[in-house]
């Protein structure tokens, strides 16, 4: 099944309500994007190979002049999604970071230069706590939602993350400002 992933995620995503593809890829945006995210070249493909596997339904709204698509989950979607949550990780993750491969690589330019990309990078780092900081109390609002456990996890992973690269970028540049690592 391609895009088996992304198919999962929206499957995912209607356990929570009926949503348009815009309404899905601003939750994803706001929920799981700092774990997976989402194109528009995955997403809407696998909405439509979705309902054509009778997986999730679609109804047309119209909104004014405006029509949406707003899509619900079928029953044969809820089992889909449950045998997938039941079954196994694939657990191949493959991450791409710029910054450090120039980091790996750093010898070749001045400490100063690599200073100022962990400074850069901590910057956006500190954005990104705020920015979970700011969600773990705006979903405060949805505490008596089933899914409110399992979302407080998930940001909490990604809390953990930031302030543990907080202090690896901290680490970095005391190495490199002394020429060493502690």
């Amino acid at each position: 099944m391609k895009n088996q992933k992304t198919k999962f995620v929206i499957l995912g995503l209607l356990t929570i309500e009926p949503m348009s593809g815009y309404e899905m890829k601003s939750m994803i945006a706001k929920s799981t994007g700092h774990f997976w995210s989402e194109s528009n070249g995955q997403l809407y493909p696998a909405l439509k190979s979705l309902e054509k596997e009778k997986l999730i339904s679609v109804k047309k709204e119209l909104n004014g002049k405006k029509a949406s698509f707003v899509y619900s989950i079928t029953q044969e979607g809820q089992k889909a999604l449950e045998q997938w949550l039941e079954s196994d990780f694939e657990c191949k993750s493959i991450e791409r970071d710029e910054e450090l491969l120039k980091l790996f690589f750093g010898k070749n330019v001045t400490p100063v230069i690599a200073i100022s990309w962990l400074k850069k990078r901590q910057q956006r780092i500190k954005e990104k706590l705020t920015q979970f900081l700011s969600t773990e109390k705006e979903i405060e609002e949805y505490a008596k939602s089933p899914h409110y456990l399992y979302w407080v996890l998930s940001l909490k992973n990604g809390i953990a993350h930031t302030k543990a690269e907080l202090g690896w970028c901290q680490e970095c540049i005391r190495a490199l400002t002394k020429g060493r690592v502690s």
